[in-house]
């Protein structure tokens, strides 16, 4: 296993010697964490973050999109009544690539600087159902993301496409340069490349709510036996953010740094929605048509899936020398089973495309799970 459970830089002692999904809740009181605010447990590379290494790399998925022998997705569905279901795609990647950003007249003692990398990344979307009919949908882009209606996005027959970002994996519905603002302008980059179709090998659960930020996971659908443990972790799914006097380190004066916290999970991304957006960013602007593509866009591959539900593709893997390394490395492809491959590359080549996902049909009674 690549991961160690961490609190201020410091392995615990009283926690599984090798970390599974099954162990991962039982951290919670190992580390005395009691609420994600307040939990500081990190599941922490074991081998340092800033050199590369071979499970980094995550699983490229094959020709029908599928990501062979890795489960990096999770389907959490929740059933409001009144008709109204929630379909949450859930994508984990095993590294964030930073952007590097111009960091000129901003009166620091750097024009330019890499930020942003960090081990670990979980990204999401979400299609809500009225009356068994999809209405709108979710794209989580880093801290934020957009609401689309159903009828304005992208589709492989029925099932909505997402454009997952070159080495941040933020969700977009179109292909090209996604520009977002960060206290700087940063510059996201998507396009139609290797089809991931994130359902092929995925956990399914229903999810039953005892508050925005919390509930109870019960496997569902096609694999009755999914581990559920780790959907309850309030820890950080990656290393904690290096310390300033890492020599690998940029603070920018704690506005940002080039080596940032991991993510937290799921169950911290409010799966008791109001409405389509998470409740901190309600109300939220629902928009009907796309925005038109910026920049280069590649043609897109899909894959023959019927019925709703997002696929995600990612633009292709040919890389360039980021500083270590070489060749083909797919630094944003899906991770394998998270605890197994959570760890970081400071010098990996980036790659030259980003993901594309589909998502798969889900039955409207939160139950049954169409293939």
């Amino acid at each position: 296993m690549n991961t160690k459970p961490e609190v201020n830089y410091t392995e615990l002692t009283n926690a599984p010697p090798n970390l599974s999904l099954q162990d991962l809740a039982s951290l919670n009181a190992a580390s005395n964490c009691s609420s994600f605010d307040t939990c500081v447990s990190y599941l922490t590379s074991r081998e340092t973050a800033t050199t590369d290494q071979p499970w980094l790399h995550g699983v490229l998925p094959d020709s029908n999109g599928k990501t062979q022998g890795a489960t990096s997705a999770a389907v959490i569905v929740n059933d409001h009544g009144s008709g109204i279901v929630d379909a949450f795609y859930f994508y984990f990647y095993a590294f964030n690539l930073g952007e590097t950003v111009n960091l000129a007249g901003l009166g620091l003692n750097v024009s330019s600087a890499l930020i942003g990398n960090h081990v670990g990344d979980w990204e999401h979307t979400m299609l809500r159902f009225q009356n068994g009919m999809p209405q709108t949908m979710w794209y989580s882009a880093h801290d934020s993301g957009f609401v689309y209606t159903y009828q304005a996005v992208d589709k492989n027959n029925s099932r909505p496409v997402v454009y997952a970002s070159l080495g941040g994996h933020a969700n977009y519905a179109t292909p090209g340069t996604q520009s977002r603002f960060d206290i700087i302008q940063i510059n996201d980059s998507t396009s139609a490349g290797p089809l991931w179709d994130p359902v092929a090998n995925a956990y399914f659960y229903t999810f039953t709510p005892t508050s925005d930020l919390n509930g109870t996971f019960t496997p569902a659908g096609s694999s009755p036996s999914a581990p559920t443990p780790w959907l309850y972790y309030l820890g950080k799914w990656g290393d904690k953010q290096l310390p300033d006097s890492d020599p690998n380190q940029l603070d920018l004066a704690g506005i940002a740094a080039t080596w940032q916290d991991g993510p937290t999970g799921p169950l911290d991304k409010y799966l008791n929605r109001t409405g389509t957006c998470p409740q901190p960013q309600e109300p939220c602007n629902t928009t009907s048509v796309l925005p038109s593509p910026s920049g280069n866009t590649a043609p897109a591959q899909t894959i023959s899936r019927t019925e709703f539900a997002p696929t995600t593709t990612s633009e292709t893997a040919a890389a360039t020398s980021g500083g270590g390394g070489s060749g083909t490395v797919p630094s944003g492809t899906p991770s394998s089973n998270p605890t197994a491959s959570s760890a970081a590359a400071g010098s990996v080549p980036r790659e030259v495309g980003s993901l594309a996902l589909m998502l798969a049909g889900v039955a409207l009674n939160a139950l049954q799970w169409a293939k």
